[in-house]
C-alpha cells in the first residue's frame, strides 16, 4: 500500500474507536486513556495558555499607552486597574512555566484568564461616562474573549460554551441596564450585538470542535504507534526467538537476513547460480545418539494424545537435561533423540558433558521403568569428531550434523548395550583421567564399527562405583557453576541497557523450575507411585514444558495447563482461523486476557514516555520542518502532505458562508437601507453559494458537480484559491459599506437619527465589529497555510485601520463628537472638541480589538498548523511502521511455515494456543526416498571439496528442488516431514480439507498425489545428474495407514508422525532397490485402480514384522 492511498482510506478505520461524542461531551470509553490524553497535550495546552497571556499582556500594554497618552486624570482608576491585570497575566505566565503544574491548575489558571478578561471589560464598561454608553461599547473585545475562550484555553466543551454565553449575556444585560436613557435605535443595536454574540460563538464552536477531534485523533493515532512499535518489538523478538529456538543463532541470523533481503530484492535470488546453503564446519564436537529400547512396543498400547505426552515429556525432560549440561539437541528420530556438545560456541569440556547428559537421560528412563514395571531402558553412543552442522533445503528447515564422526556415533548406538554410554576412542581422548571406563567391544556388535576398526569403551555406571560417581558430580557442579557465572554476567548486562525490553520472563522461569523438576523426579521413590501406574500416566505426574517453551510469551497470560508451564508463542493474533480443534472459550478468553495486557503495557509505556518528558519531542521536533514557515524541508514529504484529501474543507466553506451570512444580517439591520447595499451583499452571496454548492455536492447531484467537489478535496492549490476568493469575499463585505457612508456631514448626521439620509452611517463601530468577524473566517479554514492566513488578514486589517484613520476618519470622528453632544451643536472645530474629550477615540479602540484579534490568530493559526503537521509526521511514520510490521508478520509466517505444516501453524498462530499439538489420522500416505550413493560414495572429507562442504552444497541443491516440486499445486495434499542425511521424508493426507476447495481428498487421492510426486522426484533427480555430471539415484518405499502427528520438544520444537505405518514405510525404502518405487501390496491395491502399473507381489524380510508382501511401482498410464 502507498503512502498516498493509505491516508485515502477512511480515518476511521485507522483510529482505535476509544471515545465516543454523548451531547456536548466527548467521553473516552476507558478512564485511564482518558488520563493519558489529559497528561500528554498538557504541554501543547500549557503552551497555549502562555501564548495567550503574552497576546493580553501586549494588548494590555498598548491600551495603558494610549490612556496615559491622554491627560485625563480620572483615568488614574483605570491605569491602576491595567497594570494590575498586566501584572496578574505576568505571574500566570511565570506560573505556567513551572514543571510542577498539573492539568487541573491550568483549567484553574484559564477559568482565572477568563475572569481578567471580563473584568477589563467592564472595568472599560464602567469608566465610560454613563452618558457615552451605547449597547455596542466594546462588542469587538466580546468577540475576541468568546473566540481565544473555546480556542485558545484548556476547557471542555460545556463549560467553554456556558462561559461564552456568560459573558455575551452579561454585555448585553449591562448595556440594556446602564446605555443612556434616549438612545436612538437602541433595539436594532441589541439585536445586531445578538447576531455578533451568535457568530462568534457558533464560530468558537466549529473550531473548537474540530481541534477537540484532531487533537484526540491524534493522540489515539500516537498511541496507536506506540502499540505498533511495542507490538513490532514483540513480534520481532518472537520472530527470532522461534528461528532460534529451531536454529542456533548465527544461522537464524543468516536466515532471516536473507529472507528481508529477497523480499525487498527478489532479482538477486533469481541471479544466484546455486540455493543459498548454511553449513559450517566445527571441530571437536561431541555426538550423542540415545535411543529408548522397547518404546515401540510401549506406544502399541498408548493413544494419539498419551503418545503425544510421553514424547514431549520425555524429550522435554531431554531438552532441559541438555541445557544443564552445555548440550544441544540436534534432532528427534522416532524415539531416538541425538544431540551434541561444542556448538554452535567450542567447549573444551564437550566429551563430559556428553557423558554427563548420558547418565542423565538412563536416569530419567530408569525413573520411568522403576515406576510403571515397563521394560524399557536408554542405549546410547557417544563420539566426538568434525562435524558439518546447519539446513538443508528450501522448507521445512531442521538443524542437522554430518560427517563420518556423526556416523560412527549413530553405530556406537546402535552397537552399544542398554542402560550403559558407549564411546569412542575419540572421545575417550577428550575425557578427563579419573573418568573410569571399561572395554566396550562394540565391533562385536555393529557391522561397520568392525569394518572402520574403531575402538570402543563403557563408561562405569556411577552406581557401580562411588569414585566414579564423585568425579561425575564434580564436573556436574563445575559446569552449574559456569552456567551461573554466565547467566549473572548476562543479567548485569541487560540492567546496564535501560532501553532493551525483556519478554524472557517465561525463559527464566522455565530454567529455574526445570532444575526444580528434575532434581524432584530423581528424588522420588516407589513409595509414592502405584505399582500399576501406566507410563502415561507416571510422566504425567512430571511437570512437562510445552513446545516453544523458549519463546517469549506475554507476561499477562494465565491461561496455563494443568502441570505444565504454559510458554506458546504467540505470533499473529487473528490474523488465521483459529484450527476447529483449540476453538473453544478458554481460547478466547487467553486472547481477550493478552490483548488487554498489551493495552496495559501501551498505557503504561505512554505515562513513563509523559513523565520523562520525551513526549515533548513529539510536538517539538525541528529536524523535519522549518520553526518558521512550518514547511517540510524535505520536498518529497511536503508534496505527500499537500496531495493528502481534506474532506473537512467543505464545512470550512459552509462556515465561511455562516460568518458571511452573519455580517450580511448586521449591515443590513444598522446601515440605511440603499439599492447598493442589497446588490453588494447579493453578489457576495451569489459567489459564495456557488463555491460552497461545488465543495459539498453530494452523490444526487450531476457529474460535473461531483467532478469538481472532488478536485476541490483532493487539490491542495485548488482549495488554497478557493479558501483565499472566499476569505477575500467576506473581507470586502465587511468594509466596502463604508465607502459608500458621508464622511462630512458631522455629528449632526448622528443627531437625525430618526430622518437619516441613504448615505448616513450612524453605527460605524459596527464596520470594525463585522471586520473582527470576518477575521474569524481566516481561522475555521483549519488546514490553510498559515503564512497565506496571516497575510490575508496582515492585509484586511491594514486596509481597515488605514480605512479608519484615513480617508474615513470623518465618520468615526463625528460619531465620537454625537457622544459627547448629542442634543447640541459644537462650536468649535472638530480637533478642539476631541482633545478635550474625556475618552479613547472610536477609531484607537477598533484599531486595539482588531490587533489585538490579529496577533491571537496569528499564534492560534501556527499551533493548528504545527499540529496537523506533526500529526501528518505521525501518520507517516504509523503507515511506514504498519508496512513493516505487515513485513514482519509476513516473515514470521514464512518462518513457521518453513518450520511446521500450514494447518499447524495455524493451531499456533491463530489465537496463541498453549499446550500440545496432535492430531490422529485413519489413512495417510508415507514415502521415505533416499540417495543411497551419497554417502557412501560421492562424500568426502577432503581439502578439495572445503572438508565435505562442497559434497553438502550439492545434497543442497537436490533437496532444494524436491521442495519446489512441493509448490505445485498438484501436490498441495503432500507435506515435507524432515530430511534424515540424504533421505527425504513425506506425508500425503495431512492438510486440512479446506484446502482443496471442496475437491475429493480421500485416500486414493492422498495416494494417488504421492506415487506421481515420487515420479517427479526420479525425473528431478535424473535432471540433476543430466547438468552435474553425477549419477545418484533414489531408492523410496511408500506405506499408507493410521498414524499420530504432532509438536514435540520444549527449546527446539519439532513436526513428526509416528506409527506403524511410518516404520513399514521406512521398511520399504531400507529393504528396496536403488532406482525403484517399492509399496506395500495393501498400497498397491488402491492406487491400482487409477491407472498405476506394478510390478508382480514380492516377500520382504521386515524387522518386527517378518514377511511383508511387497511390490514395486512401475509407471501410469
Amino acid at each position: 500500500m502507498t503512502f498516498y492511498s493509505y491516508f485515502s482510506l477512511n480515518s476511521q478505520n485507522n483510529v482505535i474507536p476509544a471515545w465516543r461524542q454523548d451531547g456536548f461531551k466527548s467521553k473516552f470509553e476507558n478512564e485511564e486513556i482518558k488520563l493519558l490524553y489529559s497528561q500528554y497535550f498538557f504541554k501543547q495546552k500549557m503552551e497555549m495558555v502562555v501564548q495567550l497571556l503574552i497576546v493580553l499582556a501586549i494588548n494590555t500594554f498598548i491600551l495603558i499607552i494610549l490612556y496615559f497618552a491622554h491627560e485625563k486624570s480620572w483615568h488614574n482608576l483605570l491605569i491602576l486597574v491595567l497594570v494590575f491585570f498586566f501584572v496578574c497575566i505576568v505571574l500566570l505566565i511565570q506560573l505556567c512555566n513551572t514543571r510542577t503544574y498539573s492539568m487541573r491548575n491550568l483549567t484553574i489558571v484559564s477559568v482565572g484568564i477568563w475572569l481578567l478578561q471580563v473584568l477589563l471589560l467592564f472595568m472599560l464598561v464602567v469608566i465610560t461616562p454613563p452618558q457615552n454608553r451605547t449597547p455596542s461599547d466594546h462588542t469587538a473585545l466580546v468577540v475576541f474573549i468568546t473566540f481565544v475562550t473555546y480556542t485558545m484555553l484548556p476547557l471542555s466543551l460545556l463549560p467553554t460554551i456556558i462561559l461564552g454565553i456568560v459573558i455575551a449575556f452579561s454585555h448585553a444585560l449591562i448595556f440594556c441596564l446602564m446605555a443612556k436613557t434616549g438612545t436612538e435605535n437602541i433595539s436594532r443595536q441589541i439585536i445586531s450585538n445578538i447576531l455578533v454574540y451568535t457568530c462568534s460563538n457558533l464560530c468558537g464552536l466549529y473550531h473548537h470542535h474540530l481541534s477537540e477531534i484532531a487533537h484526540r485523533r491524534t493522540f489515539l493515532e500516537t498511541r496507536g504507534y506506540v502499540k505498533n512499535q511495542l507490538e513490532l518489538g514483540k513480534q520481532k523478538e518472537q520472530q527470532e526467538s522461534l528461528l532460534r529456538s529451531v536454529l542456533p543463532d548465527y544461522i537464524a541470523k543468516e536466515m532471516l537476513k536473507d529472507i528481508l533481503t529477497n523480499n525487498e530484492q527478489p532479482h538477486k535470488r533469481m541471479n544466484l547460480q546455486f540455493h543459498r546453503i548454511y553449513i559450517k564446519k566445527h571441530d571437536a564436537v561431541s555426538i550423542i545418539f540415545a535411543d529408548i529400547v522397547g518404546f515401540t512396543k510401549m506406544a502399541s498400547t498408548c493413544t494419539a494424545q498419551e503418545l503425544v505426552k510421553i514424547l514431549n515429556t520425555l524429550f522435554g525432560r531431554f531438552d532441559e537435561l541438555a541445557a544443564r549440561t552445555k548440550c544441544m539437541r540436534i534432532k528427534i528420530l522416532g524415539d531416538c533423540y541425538y544431540c551434541v556438545s561444542g556448538l554452535p560456541d567450542p567447549s573444551p569440556d564437550h566429551a563430559i558433558c556428553t557423558v554427563l547428559m548420558a547418565f542423565d537421560m538412563i536416569t530419567c528412563i530408569k525413573e520411568v521403568r522403576d515406576n510403571t514395571r515397563v521394560n524399557i531402558n536408554m542405549r546410547v553412543g557417544i563420539n566426538t569428531g568434525t562435524v558439518l552442522c546447519g539446513v538443508l533445503g528450501l522448507r521445512k528447515w531442521q538443524y542437522d550434523v554430518w560427517s563420518d564422526s556423526v556416523t560412527i556415533a549413530n553405530h556406537m548406538e546402535s552397537g552399544g548395550v542398554s542402560g550403559r554410554v558407549h564411546i569412542s576412542a575419540a572421545t575417550k581422548s577428550y575425557l578427563p583421567s579419573d573418568i573410569l571406563l571399561e572395554p566396550g567391544n562394540g565391533e562385536d556388535r555393529d557391522k561397520y564399527l568392525r569394518e572402520q576398526n574403531i575402538t570402543t569403551f563403557l563408561v562405569v555406571n556411577p552406581e557401580d562405583s562411588a569414585d566414579q560417581a564423585a568425579a561425575l558430580m564434580n564436573y556436574r557442579q563445575q559446569i552449574a557453576n559456569e552456567r551461573m557465572q554466565q547467566a549473572a554476567e548476562e543479567s548485569s548486562l541487560k540492567r546496564e541497557d535501560p532501553d532493551s525490553h525483556s519478554y524472557t520472563n517465561g525463559n527464566i522461569k522455565n530454567k529455574s523450575n526445570g532444575k526444580n523438576k528434575i532434581n524432584s523426579g530423581r528424588n522420588s521413590t516407589n513409595s509414592d507411585i502405584d505399582d500399576e501406574m501406566t507410563v502415561h500416566q507416571f510422566v504425567g505426574k512430571w511437570e512437562s514444558v510445552t513446545p516453544f517453551a523458549a519463546a517469549p510469551q506475554d507476561s499477562s497470560s494465565s491461561d496455563k495447563p494443568a502441570g505444565g508451564q504454559t510458554s506458546m508463542v504467540m505470533l499473529q493474533v487473528g490474523l488465521f482461523p483459529m484450527h476447529a480443534s483449540i476453538a473453544g472459550k478458554k481460547g478466547r478468553n487467553k486472547v481477550l486476557n493478552q490483548q488487554l495486557g498489551l493495552e496495559q503495557e501501551v498505557n503504561e509505556h505512554m505515562r513513563k514516555t509523559i513523565e520523562d518528558g520525551r513526549s515533548e519531542k513529539l510536538w517539538q521536533k525541528s529536524e523535519h520542518i522549518h520553526r518558521l514557515t512550518l514547511r517540510f524541508k524535505s520536498e518529497v514529504m511536503e508534496r505527500d502532505f499537500q496531495r493528502l484529501p481534506d474532506c473537512m474543507f467543505k464545512y470550512y466553506l459552509a462556515c465561511a458562508f455562516l460568518v458571511f451570512l452573519f455580517i450580511g444580517s448586521i449591515q443590513l439591520c444598522i446601515l440605511p437601507k440603499r439599492i447598493i447595499t442589497a446588490v453588494s451583499l447579493m453578489s457576495a452571496l451569489v459567489l459564495l453559494s456557488i463555491a460552497v454548492l461545488i465543495a459539498m455536492a453530494s452523490p444526487d447531484f450531476c457529474d460535473c458537480l461531483k467532478h469538481l467537489s472532488n478536485v476541490v478535496a483532493e487539490n491542495y492549490r485548488v482549495r488554497i484559491v478557493m479558501a483565499v476568493f472566499v476569505t477575500l469575499v467576506v473581507y470586502t463585505v465587511a468594509f466596502i459599506q463604508l465607502t459608500y457612508c458621508q464622511h462630512d456631514k458631522g455629528p449632526d448626521a448622528h443627531r437625525n437619527q430618526r430622518n437619516p439620509d441613504e448615505n448616513e452611517c450612524h453605527f460605524p463601530m459596527y464596520f470594525f465589529i463585522s471586520g473582527t468577524l470576518a477575521m474569524l473566517c481566516s481561522a475555521v479554514f483549519l488546514k490553510l497555510d498559515h503564512i497565506i492566513k496571516d497575510v490575508l488578514m496582515l492585509i484586511a486589517v491594514t486596509v481597515y485601520i488605514t480605512l479608519m484613520h484615513v480617508p474615513y476618519t470623518g465618520i468615526f470622528d463625528a460619531y465620537d463628537e454625537y457622544l459627547l453632544y448629542p442634543n447640541q451643536s459644537i462650536p468649535t472645530n472638530n480637533t478642539d472638541v476631541l482633545n478635550k474629550r474625556k475618552i479613547l477615540k472610536l477609531k484607537e479602540f477598533g484599531t486595539v480589538y482588531l490587533l489585538m484579534l490579529f496577533i491571537a490568530l496569528i499564534v492560534l493559526g501556527y499551533e493548528v498548523e504545527r499540529t496537523a503537521r506533526m500529526d501528518f509526521m505521525q501518520r507517516r511514520h504509523a503507515a511506514q511502521k504498519k508496512d513493516q510490521m505487515e513485513d514482519f508478520k509476513t516473515n514470521n509466517g514464512i518462518l513457521l511455515r518453513n518450520l511446521l505444516p500450514g494447518h499447524v501453524a495455524e493451531h499456533f498462530m491463530g489465537c496463541g494456543k498453549i499446550g500440545l499439538y496432535h492430531d490422529e489420522y485413519a489413512n495417510v500416505g508415507v514415502m521415505f526416498a533416499s540417495i543411497p550413493n551419497f554417502f557412501a560414495e560421492f562424500y568426502a572429507e577432503t581439502d578439495v571439496n572445503n572438508n565435505g562442504i562442497e559434497c553438502m552444497r550439492v545434497l543442497n541443491e537436490i533437496i532444494a528442488d524436491f521442495d519446489e516440486l512441493l509448490e505445485k499445486y498438484k501436490f498441495n495434499c503432500i507435506e515435507k516431514i524432515k530430511t534424515i542425511g540424504a533421505t527425504y521424508m513425506v506425508a500425503a493426507g495431512l492438510t486440512p480439507k479446506a484446502v482443496y476447495d471442496g475437491a475429493d481428498t480421500d485416500l486414493e487421492v492422498h495416494l494417488c498425489n504421492l506415487c506421481e510426486f515420487a515420479f517427479a522426484m526420479q525425473e528431478a533427480i535424473k535432471r540433476f545428474n543430466k547438468h552435474s555430471f553425477n549419477n545418484f539415484q533414489l531408492r523410496m518405499g511408500i506405506n499408507h495407514g493410521p498414524l499420530v502427528a504432532g509438536v514435540i520438544g520444549a527449546t527446539k520444537p519439532q513436526y513428526d508422525i509416528w506409527g506403524n505405518t511410518v516404520n513399514v514405510a521406512s521398511r520399504m525404502e531400507s529393504t528396496g532397490k536403488v532406482g525403484r518405487i517399492q509399496i506395500t501390496e495393501e498400497s498397491g491395491l488402491v492406487i491400482e485402480p487409477h491407472g498405476f502399473r506394478l510390478e508382480e507381489p514380492h516377500f520382504v524380510q521386515v524387522k518386527g514384522k517378518g514377511q511383508m508382501r511387497a511390490r514395486f511401482l512401475l509407471d501410469r498410464k
